[in-house]
Formats: structure tokens, sequence, C-alpha cells
């Protein structure tokens, strides 16, 4: 079944302190490369969009390398991000309409460490229910805080999962989730919490624990 994958990279990296966490080097990569190359490297993901911030397309492509982005050809696209990680989403959703691939799979670029065997196991999920996240039980203690920082409540973390990505999708009902709901998916964190909002079920399979987001400087090795 063919899918697709968007890499979103159009955060401003803030809590990084302002570095951009996907242009610096892994293992002598880009962050973003690790992250582009795991989905271009599989023979029935028909394309890869990257969501850069507006007008960064040629910075993208600096990042990634000539010999990558020639390589990858037509496979690989880019659209410009919006304020929110639901606008930049969408935004790489709109860029594959004429690819129409069955399947589309959202991954944050700072997640370098995903493996294949995980994006095999969300694309069956999802080909399977519609909608799969992958996700890690939670080990700390979890409370509920008020504005005064007091405690309201004592969460069980047994049901508890720290989402991943990357998470996969039937792609058209993605891009009908999102297109309907409009500015109310703009405090959206994940594209499953778009999802639920227009009515859909989604499945949670177990994640990775390597798989992590890179947020803060000592993230890196």
């Amino acid at each position: 079944m063919r899918f697709a994958a968007v890499v979103a990279a159009a955060g401003r990296s803030l809590r990084f302190g302002g570095d951009k966490k996907e242009y610096r080097l892994l293992d002598g990569l880009p962050v973003l490369s690790h992250s582009v190359k795991l989905f271009l490297g599989m023979g029935d993901c028909a394309a890869v969009v990257v969501v850069v911030p507006a007008g960064g397309t040629e910075e993208a492509k600096a990042a990634l390398g000539e010999s990558l982005v020639s390589r990858a050809g037509p496979r690989l696209l880019f659209a410009d991000g919006g304020e929110q990680r639901s606008d930049s989403v969408k935004a790489g959703l709109l860029a594959l309409r004429g690819v129409d691939p069955e399947l589309v799979l959202v991954h944050d670029a700072a997640r370098p460490w995903a493996s294949p065997a995980l994006v095999r196991r969300v694309l069956a999920e999802a080909a399977r229910c519609g909608a799969c996240v992958p996700g890690t039980p939670i080990s700390d203690t979890v409370k509920r805080v008020g504005s005064g920082g007091a405690v309201v409540e004592h969460l069980s973390r047994s049901a508890l999962r720290a989402a991943q990505t990357p998470q996969g999708f039937q792609y058209r009902g993605l891009l009908a989730a999102y297109l309907t709901a409009g500015a109310s998916a703009s405090g959206a964190t994940d594209d499953a919490e778009v999802w639920a909002m227009a009515g859909g079920a989604v499945v949670v399979i177990d994640g990775e624990r390597e798989n992590i987001k890179i947020t803060f400087p000592q993230d890196l090795p």
C-alpha cells in the first residue's frame, strides 16, 4: 500500500536556544537528513514532504545536501509551514494532493532515531484501523496541578502513554479532518487529536524508548 510522509521541520527551536535543531549534526549528518532518509529508503514511499519555515526551502535543501536532494528527485517535496504545528502539517498534507497516497505518516523531524520497524508497524495498524499512534508507558508519577501549583488530581499512569511519531492515518481522512477543523486545530499538539476532532478513533501501539524528540541541546549525544 502506497504511503507518503510529512516531516514537520517548521518549528523555531525556542527550547533548543533558537538554533535550528533540525540542522544540527548527528553522526555526521543533519538531524533532518536522518528523518527524511528513513522514509525515502522505503520503496513503497511515494513522496516525502518536508515542511519548513516560510521561505526556508533553499536552506533545508542545503542542509540535506545536493546528493540526497538529487537522488530523491520528485519524491522529495517542500512546503512552507505556518504559525502553529497544525498549520504546518495541513500545508504538508495539501502538498500531497497530487500524490494522493492511501496512507500518510506525520513525523517530527526532531525524532531522528525512529526505526524502520516502527514505521512498518504504524503503517500496518493504520491500514487496518485508519489511525495509529506509537506510544510508550509513562514511568514517572503524574499529577494534574492547578494554576497556583496545587495538586488537584493524582493520575493513574497505568492507562497513560507518551505519544510519539510517526503517526499514521488514511490520507484523505486526515486531510479532511484538518480542513474541517480549521482554526480549532490550532491548539492540537499532535495529529491524532485533530483526527479525533473529526470523530475518528485512534489505536495506540508500542513505541520505542529510543525514539525521543530532540528538544534541548543535551538531548543530542
